[in-house]
């Protein structure tokens, strides 16, 4: 994986970025401990005279070595991009249901735009990018990775989903908390991770949507080059469909196998039902050939059409509906498919409950046994392809105008999600921490209070581990590699 990822930064980048990533690699972690020597030697002064002395000599050992290298050719070009984090106008198009556009909602919309015209000029560029807010002095690595980790932010934002539904909306009853633990979080939380809104082709919206992709692409694109991160929770479906151009399968390909890509009970957004169904259709027809199979071992031949229909209606009536295939409570006693389809009025709608209709006449047709298959059938193409297709091309000839697509035939859906968003899970070890946790203000690996910041990393679970990891990189997510990465 290393040495693809390599070949990747060498050959996909140009030969300047090929230069400053091969010099990067060489003596990047050089400079950055020299970047980090001033505030320890600023903590010493106080302290012990011997540690000054060990850093400054390390100073010097450090640009000793920087300066001999044979790698060392000197910095690459950046380009500043200065943004405004927010111009208090209450003119946007991003309301809530009062009316009233919120100080987030805006700021994350104020972000988008300004995000979007940018990558539009500068994503193709050869020049490293560097971000400064109007707000804020600093700038550098922290605040560009910063800008990228915003900006995933921004496009979950629910109200700008709204405007511009790129995302499928998450389950309203999951019990979406805000950081600060009251009321509903203002960003999307679908608990499998976002899934592509699908669209009609006729939609007002589309267009805009497919421009938000496009964006998207040319952002994910410049995050490559720049050796950054866009923590978006994305699926490795969505990378298989727009990097490495694999169609979405047929049902009759797996004809005993259940559609992964349909949203499933339990992934917490809209359209769930679709997955519970295609489910249901699955095990429906493995029953029904073995039904087949056991009548003509018993010399009674293949079933009429009369007598199917009457085996289907039958397996329909089951009171194991809602226990085998819908999420745990959702119904608080087993309920037949066929009473559970009455009692919610399912129909041909893009969820199975409401959306734009999947056929002619679709919010008026109901969902049976007999047409269950059909309806799946429908319901994947209009998820995975006809409602979708114009997006994931979109996303897709955006990165192309930064990277060449091909480039990414070498690596898998898995490898490029954690290439790209980073590592869904924040995982590190004891060691790994003493590893790269470096003590400072004159604390040593021995003082209490840097075993107690150890130990308390350790206990933490992934949530708080996020949001930690959060607030020292600004990012929530690993990029590839891990702890030493983010280091």
């Amino acid at each position: 994986l290393q040495t693809r990822k390599m070949l990747l930064r060498y050959t996909a980048l140009g030969p300047s970025l090929a230069v400053h990533w091969a010099q990067e690699s060489k003596v990047g972690p050089y400079l950055r401990r020299r970047n980090s020597l001033p505030t320890e030697l600023g903590a010493a002064t106080q302290g012990d005279p011997r540690k000054v002395e060990e850093l400054l000599q390390e100073v010097s050992n450090i640009e000793d070595h920087v300066v001999r290298s044979d790698f060392w050719l000197g910095a690459l070009q950046s380009t500043l991009l200065r943004l405004q984090r927010n111009s208090g106008r209450q003119d946007s198009l991003i309301c809530d249901v009062t009316g009233e556009a919120s100080s987030e909602d805006l700021a994350d919309e104020l972000l988008l735009q300004q995000a979007e015209a940018a990558m539009e000029r500068i994503a193709p560029s050869d020049r490293l990018l560097e971000v400064q807010f109007d707000t804020e002095t600093g700038f550098g690595s922290a605040v560009t990775r910063s800008f990228y980790a915003e900006v995933a932010g921004a496009l979950q934002n629910r109200a700008t989903n709204r405007q511009v539904p790129m995302w499928v909306e998450d389950d309203s009853s999951g019990g979406h908390s805000s950081s600060s633990g009251g009321g509903a979080s203002q960003h999307l939380r679908c608990r499998s991770g976002l899934w592509v809104r699908p669209l009609p082709l006729n939609c007002s919206v589309r267009e805009a949507a497919e421009r938000r992709f496009r964006f998207l692409g040319r952002l994910v694109g410049r995050a490559l080059k720049d050796g950054f991160i866009v923590p978006l929770p994305l699926g490795e479906v969505f990378f298989a469909r727009t990097l490495l151009g694999q169609k979405p399968s047929k049902l009759h390909e797996k004809r005993r196998e259940p559609l992964a890509s349909l949203p499933r009970p339990g992934a917490g957004c809209a359209g769930e039902l679709c997955g519970a169904l295609a489910d249901f259709a699955a095990a429906l027809r493995s029953a029904e050939e073995l039904y087949c199979h056991k009548r003509i071992e018993a010399g009674l031949g293949w079933p009429s059409a009369e007598e199917l229909q009457s085996w289907r209606r039958s397996q329909g009536r089951e009171r194991d509906f809602t226990t085998r295939f819908l999420a745990a409570g959702a119904t608080p006693e087993p309920m037949s498919f066929e009473d559970y389809m009455s009692l919610v009025g399912v129909s041909f709608l893009e969820t199975g409950l409401s959306g734009a209709p999947l056929c002619p006449g679709g919010a008026d047709r109901a969902i049976t046994v007999e047409n269950v298959q059909e309806f799946v059938e429908l319901a994947h193409a209009y998820w995975c392809d006809d409602g979708v297709r114009g997006q994931l091309t979109a996303f897709r000839e955006g990165l192309d105008e930064v990277i060449p697509v091909e480039c990414f035939s070498a690596f898998s859906a898995l490898e490029l999600r954690d290439m790209i968003c980073g590592e869904d899970s924040v995982e590190w070890g004891e060691q790994e921490l003493l590893d790269h946790l470096r003590p400072s203000g004159g604390l040593t690996e021995q003082s209490p209070s840097y075993q107690h910041l150890v130990a308390v990393l350790l206990d933490m679970d992934q949530v708080n581990r996020s949001r930690f990891l959060d607030f020292v990189s600004s990012c929530p997510r690993f990029p590839p590699g891990g702890t030493a990465a983010a280091a």
